[in-house]
């Protein structure tokens, strides 16, 4: 839950550093869209486990469209370190909660005393 939330925070950053940076075309486009639906659908994964799956592959379609689209040096570290980041908050290992399994053990049986003799052990 924790990692849905962050992954929240950093949602609204692709499509800011779309309009704030100098990208070019192609990559402005896919981080104006791509941004704009990981955002609209990461607020719904907070309901949904199945939505952040699907932030989970918006995020991975992000981060492999720096290696696919001819990017510059800030294209290919913007979409990377975002799509990264989402994909680990939303379907990566950090986004299932902790959980504690128990196994259910031998019974525990009260240890057995040598008999005694005035209180004092026997000697064998």
């Amino acid at each position: 839950m924790f990692s849905r939330s962050l992954a929240i925070l950093i949602a609204p950053m692709l499509p800011t550093a779309a309009l704030i940076l100098s990208l070019g075309p192609a990559h402005t486009a896919n981080a104006l869209v791509a941004g704009t639906l990981a955002v609209i659908l990461s607020a719904f994964a907070l309901i949904d486990r199945r939505v952040g799956f699907g932030v989970g592959v918006i995020a991975g379609w992000v981060a492999l469209s720096a290696f696919i689209f001819p990017s510059t040096l800030i294209e290919s570290v913007v979409a990377t370190s975002w799509g990264v980041a989402m994909f680990t908050c939303m379907a990566g290992p950090f986004s299932e909660p902790p959980r504690v399994e128990r196994i259910a053990g031998l019974p525990v049986t009260p240890p057995v005393s040598a008999p005694t003799e005035g209180g004092l052990p026997l000697a064998a």
